[in-house]
């Protein structure tokens, strides 16, 4: 089961912290006197990827068209330890996330068949429930001065959010939203459809490294329990 993201005013730090999101995912046990923060990855590959937790009888497993997880609890400011598997191949996950805050793994291809992780950290700011809040993540320095327009029209719908990675933009809800790619100015690849932008709740694009070049995918920002 999910649940998206729906965490505004005083209720944000009790639903953070509520035991219910680490209590039936058990890959990295929270309790209620621990604050959560949260963790997600990204399979840059055509082939499954594996996490496995140190210590824990379950795994997560991303394939198919599943390229991105939900946002796993983990115990805030603590070292998460695991082991990511693709492959054949295995990297050591060691990552540490602030209580309350968000981090994207995304596993990489390290040019050598194996795993190279990059770990984007976003600290988490109360939502305008009034607005959808969508968020650019860039993983391929191989797309340059890279920037996401509205369809068909050269406006940059990031121009107004703050430099850094990722960029984050609040936006007016509504039924249907497509954008475009733009690499050193150019339109890579075809638009990429959203869909419906709903008040009070978290997307994501990701710009990701492909065999055929930069490729962007989106993402709903949904917590595990």
């Amino acid at each position: 089961m999910k649940r998206t993201f729906g965490l505004v005013g005083g209720l944000l730090g009790a639903a953070l912290i509520a035991p219910a999101f680490g209590a039936q995912i058990a890959l990295y046990p929270t309790g209620p006197s621990q604050d959560s923060a949260y963790l997600r990855f990204v399979n840059v590959s055509a082939s499954p990827l594996e996490l496995t937790p140190d210590g824990a009888k379950t795994s997560l497993k991303l394939e198919g068209d599943k390229v991105v997880s939900d946002f796993i609890p983990v115990p805030g400011g603590q070292a998460i330890k695991g082991t990511l598997s693709r492959d054949g191949h295995k990297a050591a996950l060691e990552a540490k996330v602030a209580a309350g805050d968000f981090a994207t793994v995304f596993a990489l291809d390290d040019g050598k068949q194996g795993i190279r992780q990059l770990v984007v950290n976003e600290a988490f700011d109360i939502p305008n429930q009034l607005k959808a809040s969508l968020a650019l993540f860039d993983a391929d320095s191989g797309c340059a001065e890279a920037k996401v327009n509205l369809a068909g029209r050269d406006v940059d719908l990031f121009q107004k959010a703050p430099a850094g990675n990722p960029r984050r933009q609040e936006l007016n809800p509504r039924g249907s939203l497509a954008v475009q790619l733009v690499c050193a100015g150019k339109p890579v690849g075809s638009a990429v459809e959203l869909g419906a932008l709903e008040a009070n709740k978290r997307y994501s694009l990701l710009i990701l490294p492909s065999s055929t070049g930069p490729r962007l995918i989106t993402a709903t920002d949904s917590v595990s329990n």
